[in-house]
């Protein structure tokens, strides 16, 4: 990280219902408000659901898709291997605390 970046807040803000931190959990880069966020989601997909296309943090996908998707198709194992990928892939400090 470079002296003009911003250090590392996991609280930044509130984005769909979950608190974000002000940079990305896969591949680092600053994001420091939810616009930024979202503009990021849509350009890599990091940190996006599938199904609504809004931000799940790290190790979260099962339960974001039980709890905001009741009524959709999906598969619990997949969406576990999902949830499992992502924490393989996170930045090291953003799996600190994500259940395994």
């Amino acid at each position: 990280m470079s002296e003009t970046e911003p250090t590392l807040c996991r609280n930044a803000y509130v984005t769909n219902g979950y608190q974000a931190p002000n940079r990305c959990e896969m591949c680092d880069d600053s994001l420091p408000d939810e616009v930024s966020r979202n503009k990021h989601m849509q350009e890599t997909g990091h940190r996006s659901c599938p199904l609504c296309d809004k931000y799940v943090p790290v190790g979260n996908y099962y339960n974001h898709a039980f709890d905001k998707h009741p009524h959709e198709r999906w598969n619990e194992h997949q969406v576990a291997w999902t949830d499992k990928k992502d924490r393989e892939q996170a930045q090291s400090w953003a799996v600190i605390g994500v259940k395994t």
